[in-house]
């Protein structure tokens, strides 16, 4: 990692005001609707790749340039005004996006272009697809309401996300209630004038005082608080969501939105989904009710409560887990922060890329968001090009956005040589990193490498656009690097200072990591079946204005079925407003440590209230890939020369190809789940 500072004359992201974006948004749109226009007249025998297909890459170049960095922008900005325009802007976007694949004049020329090479016969593929699941060859009413749902979605899950983002809420706690937590919190977090300490939802704050304070009314107090951070605002967002996309699986006549997603998926359809969850179920519960045995054992002698009375609650399973860690394992993640300190850390992860990827990184000083946030060139170590630029922004500030994600703000074009940005969102402590923090900052700047090593010829193959099923795997894999000894003993060479890094503390971390796994795919295996299920055949809700039609399938008790095996509703209990949070509490409930009461976890799953819909299954299958593509390294994270080879076989390719036919490739073999299977059952 190179440290020299530069001034910036290479593609950055424009920081706007409020009035500099709605106007270069405009801008932009007029401008693409122009060239539109121009694709629209040609000649169908003039039709041509480079006149259709490289004009068309083009104009969503141009869009890209400006409406990148403003859905970025929208969640990160620290000006209200600038989010709120954004807001306005991707929705403006998303109408013309809509608009464009609507259109028929557009839809005959794509379809008559006669392809060459195999990125123009992919991207003709994708067009046709897109136009396809955009209503292009609907009646003219059914295309028109699907243009207003599809706009109506976008509002809908911006708002979603404000309100978890902009939630104000702040809990209180004594003194007692903050028994057993670090002394460096203590010191860290705001007081009142009682001398309590004062918090909110940001995880620097939430996820140390889960896994230390001894109080468990504190703990319960502060998940339940948590759980409805979206407030029951998003509940009613979240039934209006499933309701418009049920309305989309009716206009293509398809059974359920699930259907709709699924065909564009690797997955294919939601049978292949279900498939997978049940043998994902198969092999989790008995490896979930094992670590909650291990973990009641531990909280009952620290309790001295009878065993048959020490019922593992969800507010205590990262408290007790974390106790079981210490003394089995001796490894408490609050000292580990001792080991990762956040800026070498960051210096450390940049150097493990650049020996595995064979590229340089050089610190550039260019406009930003926010004076926290850092930019990097980035070089082929080799020949000295110039490839792309990654921002880091990796520290929790007001209205921010509240996990960690990447933002693919610029795709690569080889036919243009354009270069791509993407950008680190994330909300670390600022001292160091727990050891499944770092695996946060790992698996997010994988995505980063996954939009910025990128080569494809046409910027809509760049990157992270591969299927959603698959997208999480590279990141996934490479969350592997921060628990090897190989990776792990460079972090010297970037804190002198820090305590050392040896072999049995890696393989204690190894082992402690590997505990709780049963746990962690049953929630897992639980997100997604209430994804699939909300996306499935017949959902309906009461009260929320998303009601079950004449003759849709419903339960004995008259609750539509989802068609994937929901349970059926307790009759004795009051039914809720809200269909997600009523489908929520009964498969909750189905689980072994059940349903916390007055909690409304729905309200908070940002992720299918977006772009996850009938996709978070993706997580698992993802790491099914993930962890077999790791294989490919053997015993050494660090082969430079498996790592050019993923580099340039995997990251590269973007999705100019489907990503079974670049896993089979890489991998010489069909995937395995072998890996996968072993790592739920904590071997």
């Amino acid at each position: 990692m190179t440290e020299a500072i530069a001034l910036s004359s290479r593609p950055t992201i424009p920081i706007y005001d409020a009035g500099a974006l709605v106007a270069a948004s405009e801008r932009a749109l007029a401008e693409a609707r122009r060239r539109v226009a121009e694709i629209e007249r040609l000649p169908l025998e003039k039709v041509t790749p480079e006149s259709v297909l490289d004009a068309w890459d083009r104009m969503s170049m141009m869009i890209e340039d400006v409406h990148g960095p403003i859905s970025l922008l929208n969640s990160v900005h620290p000006d209200a005004e600038v989010r709120d325009a954004g807001d306005r802007a991707l929705i403006e976007e998303s109408v013309f996006i809509t608009e464009l694949f609507q259109n028929e004049q557009l839809y005959e020329r794509v379809r008559r272009v006669v392809t060459h090479t195999g990125a123009q016969k992919q991207l003709k593929k994708d067009l046709l697809e897109a136009f396809e699941d955009s209503g292009v060859a609907l009646p003219a009413e059914k295309r028109d309401r699907f243009k207003a749902i599809s706009e109506r979605l976008i509002e809908l899950a911006q708002e979603f996300s404000k309100n978890i983002r902009e939630n104000k809420t702040v809990l209180t706690f004594s003194n007692e209630e903050c028994q057993g937590l670090p002394q460096s919190y203590l010191d860290r977090v705001p007081h009142d004038e009682q001398g309590n300490i004062v918090v909110g939802f940001d995880y620097p704050d939430f996820v140390p005082f889960m896994a230390n304070a001894a109080s468990e009314q504190a703990r319960k107090r502060y998940y339940v608080a948590n759980m409805n951070r979206g407030t029951a605002r998003n509940l009613a967002v979240l039934d209006e969501i499933v309701a418009l996309r049920k309305e989309i699986g009716d206009l293509y006549g398809v059974p359920s939105y699930a259907h709709y997603v699924t065909k564009r998926r690797m997955v294919e359809n939601p049978e292949t989904v279900m498939r997978f969850l049940n043998e994902v179920k198969s092999r989790v519960t008995e490896a979930e009710l094992g670590d909650l045995r291990q973990l009641a054992e531990m909280k009952a002698e620290l309790t001295g409560l009878p065993i048959d009375q020490a019922s593992i609650e969800r507010w205590d399973v990262v408290y007790y887990r974390e106790r079981l860690r210490e003394k089995r394992y001796a490894v408490d993640q609050e000292t580990l922060r001792e080991y990762f300190p956040t800026l070498s850390t960051v210096h450390w992860m940049l150097d493990i890329t650049e020996r595995l990827y064979g590229i340089r990184f050089t610190k550039a000083i260019v406009p930003v968001w926010h004076d926290d946030v850092m930019y990097y060139d980035v070089e082929d170590a080799l020949s000295g090009e110039r490839i792309g630029g990654i921002y880091l922004d990796l520290y929790p500030r007001a209205d921010k956005y509240k996990h960690a994600a990447a933002w693919p703000v610029r795709g690569v074009s080889r036919n243009e040589g354009r270069q791509p940005i993407s950008v680190l969102v994330a909300n670390f402590n600022r001292r160091g990193l727990t050891h499944s923090e770092l695996e946060t900052l790992l698996h997010e700047f994988g995505h980063v490498m996954h939009g910025v090593l990128s080569r494809t010829e046409y910027n809509q193959h760049s990157g992270t656009s591969v299927e959603r099923d698959f997208v999480e795997a590279p990141s996934q894999m490479y969350e592997e690097w921060a628990s090897r000894m190989e990776s792990l003993k460079l972090m010297r060479n970037h804190c002198a200072t820090c305590p050392l890094i040896d072999e049995s503390l890696v393989q204690r971390i190894r082992a402690a990591k590997k505990f709780g796994s049963g746990i962690d795919y049953g929630r897992q295996l639980l997100y997604a079946s209430f994804d699939m299920a909300l996306s499935g055949e017949g959902v309906g809700s009461r009260g929320s204005g998303v009601g079950a039609k004449s003759g849709e399938p419903t339960t004995d008790n008259g609750q539509p079925t989802t068609g994937f095996n929901a349970p059926t509703p307790d009759p004795r209990l009051p039914v809720p407003d809200s269909l997600s949070l009523h489908l929520w509490t009964d498969m909750e409930r189905s689980t072994p440590m059940g349903n916390v009461e007055d909690s409304e976890f729905p309200g908070t799953f940002e992720h299918i209230a977006s772009g996850y819909a009938a996709g978070y299954y993706g997580y698992m299958w993802a790491k099914v890939i993930a962890l077999d593509l790791i294989s490919a390294f053997g015993s050494n994270v660090m082969n430079e020369a498996i790592g050019r080879r993923f580099r340039e076989m995997i990251l590269s390719r973007g999705s100019e190809e489907p990503a079974r036919d670049l896993v089979e490739r890489f991998l010489g073999r069909p995937v395995s789940s072998d890996a996968f299977f072993a790592e739920i059952r904590g071997e």
